[in-house]
């Protein structure tokens, strides 16, 4: 008979540690919970950065806090104070080990590494029954956090792949006062790249080639790039490699046309988690971790992401759709963005905290014809679509 859990985490990554964390802070009330993780080992592969006015203290150690972002574009660029919001960095070690101590303190979680989900879930006599690599589980609720197999072009509006490497300089070349948030490369008719940095030490930095195109890429796809902007930013200084990594974010996922099941919920990047827009994501996922939780100890139900407001969404799909059309306007786009708008509405809207006024601020500081133009677009495609289905 398989061993029956209150819950069943499927994905031990960044979306199912937080909500396994957020269940142990619960204490006795926490559900009976699995998480299924396929790695054997966490390591240090990628890190998370974002936006925070929180005088709260995060259960891990931040690696670094910058008060000064850069943006750049072609020779020109500005420095935005962020002071109030600082925009701080988390380091997947750190993050998994404060995980790791969160459920080894609460008897009722279970990390099952390295074991991998072999089969689609099933319903069966009111549990869901998942087979595993190391036999089936069954569970009255489940939260999957599996990103699907393989990204591809066509499941979302764009792409936002990046790799990055950390590296250690010879010599004194950073100003970890201030980061780099996007250094624009040349415009390209195939999609929009931009360098990231973060220094966190003067001889220490983070160096990113990020790009929003239509397809995925590999880190092979992006191993040139990345060398070139490493080899500008250091010089003639020599450096050592500490570690890379790479990830792929959907920007503007497609509509999910599954039927909602019982006691069965979707979340992480790949259902709702990352800002469509942006590609942020770790502060939306701990919102949606505290709410489900909450949802999960209230009523033992689970709960998916809730969607943005309509004014943010609208505003999604219409920056989106101007990056895919244009691309080569996307570095004039952003810059202008920045350097028109204050920072402090910009950065609610990259974190997806915007407000109607913060949203109108936007628009007004980018260039009107190309939002007109791409809601033009979208209306008629949509008007097409129910054509379409009505039709059929």
């Amino acid at each position: 008979m398989a061993e029956t859990f209150d819950l069943a985490v499927l994905g031990g990554g960044c979306a199912g540690l937080s909500l396994a964390m957020d269940l142990a802070a619960h204490g006795a009330r926490c559900p009976r919970t699995l998480v299924v993780e396929s790695r054997a080992e966490y390591t240090n592969d990628r890190t998370w950065c974002y936006w925070t006015d929180s005088a709260t203290a995060p259960p891990y150690p931040i690696v670094h806090r910058w008060q000064t972002m850069r943006v750049a574009h072609a020779g020109h660029s500005v420095s935005l104070d962020c002071a109030s919001t600082p925009y701080q960095m988390l380091a997947a070690q750190d993050f998994y080990a404060a995980a790791r101590a969160s459920i080894d303190r609460r008897p009722e979680i279970t990390l099952q590494r390295g074991t991998t989900v072999v089969a689609e879930p099933f319903r069966s006599n009111g549990l869901w029954l998942i087979p595993t690599s190391h036999g089936t589980v069954a569970a009255r609720s489940v939260v999957d956090t599996r990103p699907p197999q393989g990204s591809r072009r066509g499941a979302a509006t764009l792409w936002q792949s990046f790799s990055g490497q950390e590296i250690e300089c010879s010599a004194a070349i950073f100003d970890p006062l201030s980061m780099d948030l996007m250094n624009f490369l040349a415009p390209d008719p195939r999609h929009v790249a931009f360098v990231y940095v973060l220094p966190v030490t003067p001889t220490r930095a983070l160096i990113e080639v990020t790009v929003f195109g239509a397809a995925p890429l590999t880190p092979r796809e992006l191993v040139d790039r990345l060398a070139a902007a490493v080899a500008e930013r250091v010089g003639d200084a020599a450096f050592t490699t500490l570690r890379r990594e790479h990830g792929v974010l959907p920007m503007g996922l497609s509509e999910n046309l599954k039927p909602a099941l019982e006691r069965f919920v979707r979340a992480g990047v790949m259902a709702g988690g990352a800002r469509p827009s942006t590609g942020f994501a770790f502060q939306r996922i701990q919102r949606w971790a505290r709410e489900c939780a909450q949802s999960l100890v209230s009523n033992g139900r689970p709960i998916g992401h809730k969607p943005d407001p309509l004014p943010l969404r609208v505003m999604d799909r219409i920056l989106l759709e101007v990056l895919r059309a244009d691309p080569k306007r996307g570095g004039a786009l952003f810059f202008s963005l920045f350097n028109r708008a204050e920072p402090s509405r910009v950065i609610r809207f990259l974190s997806g905290d915007a407000g109607v006024v913060d949203s109108l601020a936007v628009i007004a500081a980018m260039p009107v014809s190309p939002f007109v133009r791409a809601a033009l677009a979208l209306t008629l495609r949509q008007s097409r679509i129910s054509e379409s289905k009505g039709i059929a």
